[in-house]
């Protein structure tokens, strides 16, 4: 399977408005499959951007999980993507390479485009 990156950028927002703490594994989000929601909910645990609970058998496979919220990673990488400006960008930028750009060097982009537009 492969890592959509408007799909992480769609789950952290998902995250961010939320209002309670705990939720299931499977988030409702629009024009996406569970599994590949799923999918993409681990990999944000994996990279650190979210507090994740997961319930495990076992033999160590996770049979179900409880997605805390954003962490601080999570929120300054969201806030390294948050602009529809910068992320039509980076998007542009990935296209422009070949189609994909390491996770590292995407938020280093966002980060770099913020401060270019930052200035007078």
């Amino acid at each position: 399977m492969k890592r959509d990156m408007a799909l992480i950028r769609k789950i952290l927002f998902f995250l961010e408005a939320r209002t309670f703490l705990k939720a299931e594994l499977d988030l409702p989000i629009e024009g996406y499959e569970r599994d590949i929601i799923r999918y993409h909910i681990l990999l944000l645990a994996q990279a650190g951007l979210i507090d994740f609970e997961p319930e495990k058998t076992k033999g160590g496979r996770i049979i179900r999980a409880h997605v805390l919220g954003l962490n601080w990673a999570g929120h300054e990488f969201l806030d390294s993507v948050r602009s529809e400006k910068v992320w039509k960008k980076l998007l542009k930028y990935a296209k422009d390479k070949g189609g994909s750009i390491p996770f590292d060097l995407l938020k280093s982009l966002g980060v770099e485009l913020i401060k270019e537009s930052l200035k007078p």
